[in-house]
This record gives structure tokens, C-alpha cells and sequence, in this order.
């Protein structure tokens, strides 16, 4: 998902994708030659990852920074960078239970339809995640990679608040690695791809608004944001 760091509440936690991937600005928004938006972005999603035959639960939570440039008229890139929480409370092994780490990640949104009552985006993203964990004289890294891409549209409500809403499907893999008293290596992969959307963005001035969504499908979540355009 627009989509640094798209889940649940920890010290370092919050509302992108989306990056599952984040919501762009205004539906009538002009797009000026390297504009730039900046974003604390805030998500916690719930996952379910496949474990050679197994379902493991995958719960995150991350913090991150997003900036976004406007490239071209209609087409404009981000990238993002956070702290990310990842808990697995039936993971076999104990030391991939709670693991810290960091995800960071590349987005392209391209601007399918620009009018007064709507705004269609087409955007697509690539996300890299690495936590670790100590447990039981054993070490573990977990490593795994996102691609996505979604569909989205904004309407305005007033002229202060829009509705913001998509849908997509991405594709994780990843390797769960353990050494120490446990030497082991599995790879896994998310159980669903489809995923979607919808929230709010609420325009302080010009060029600063909130924004908070609910996010199901494959992550069930929400995520939170607080945008600054220059």
C-alpha cells in the first residue's frame, strides 16, 4: 500500500501501506516542479504469513518519516524510512517473537484523473523489512520484501475534509534466520494479497493535513498521518 512504515500499539507504533503506501493531497491540488510533501506516518497492521504449512500471526507496528516529490505533472516518487515493532505470539521459536528492526522503501504515483469532485491515482511500491531478536541463547533475523500496487481515489466532502479510499494486491517473501543454540533457516510468504482501504484527510491550511485510515484484506490495521507540503 501509498505507500514508510504500512500495526500494533508499542512505544514506536501507529497509522502505508502504506506505504502500506499513504493518500496524496487535495483533488483539486495544483502540482508545482519539485514540490515536496512531508510525513510522520504513524501504522499497525495484523498479517498472516504462511511457515512451510503454518500460519503464523505477524503483527507490526511502525514509526516513520515519508518525503514525496512531485517528478513530473502527472507522476511523483517517495521515499520512506521507520522503526518498525514486529510481534509473532505463535512463533515456534521464541527468539522470532518480539524482534526490532527498521523498514524503508520506494514509491512512484502516477495521476490518472485530476477533477473537481474526483482524483484517481494509480501507484505501485517496493518495501524492505529487517527485524531482529534474542531469546533462549539464540539469535534470529527476519528479512522479507514487499511489492505492490494499488488503485486509488479521492472525493471532497468539504473544503476542509476529502474521503480517500483504494484497493490492491502485493506480494511478500521472506527468510526467517536462526543461529545459536537454534541453527535453522525458513523462508515464508503472506497467506492473502488483496488488500484495501478508506479514511479521512482533514486540510489545516494550504498546505498541511491529517490523515487516518482503516486498512483491511491481507493486513487489517489503521494508520496516521500528519503532512506538511513545501
Amino acid at each position: 500500500m501509498s505507500n514508510i512504515f504500512t500495526v500494533v500499539p508499542s512505544p514506536a507504533m501507529a497509522l502505508s501501506g502504506l506505504l502500506l503506501a499513504g493518500f496524496s493531497g487535495p483533488a483539486t491540488a495544483d502540482y508545482p516542479p519539485n514540490s515536496l510533501d512531508l510525513s510522520l506516518q504513524i501504522a499497525h497492521h495484523e498479517t498472516r504469513w504462511q511457515y512451510a504449512g503454518q500460519t503464523v500471526t505477524s503483527k507490526s507496528s511502525i514509526l516513520g518519516v515519508r518525503v514525496r516529490e512531485t517528478l513530473a505533472p502527472r507522476l511523483s516518487g517517495s521515499l520512506y524510512a521507520g522503526y518498525l515493532d514486529l510481534s509473532q505470539p505463535n512463533n515456534p521459536l521464541s527468539a522470532a517473537q518480539v524482534t526490532t528492526g527498521y523498514q524503508t522503501g520506494i514509491e512512484l504515483d502516477l495521476l490518472l484523473l485530476d477533477m473537481n469532485r474526483l482524483r484517481l491515482e494509480l501507484s505501485g511500491g517496493y518495501r524492505y523489512q529487517d527485524t531482529e531478536g534474542h531469546a533462549d541463547n539464540t539469535n534470529v533475523e527476519l528479512v522479507w520484501h514487499d511489492t505492490y500496487a494499488q488503485l486509488g481515489l479521492t472525493i471532497p466532502l468539504t473544503e476542509h475534509l476529502e474521503f480517500q479510499a483504494l484497493g490492491g494486491t502485493s506480494r511478500t517473501s521472506g527468510e526467517q534466520r536462526a543461529s545459536g543454540d537454534t541453527d535453522q533457516l525458513l523462508t515464508f510468504d503472506e497467506q492473502r494479497q488483496g488488500y484495501y482501504a478508506a479514511g479521512l484527510s482533514y486540510w489545516v491550511d494550504s498546505t498541511g493535513y491529517l490523515s487516518a485510515s482503516w486498512l483491511g484484506g491481507n493486513r487489517d490495521g489503521f494508520r496516521l498521518g500528519f503532512h506538511r507540503g513545501f
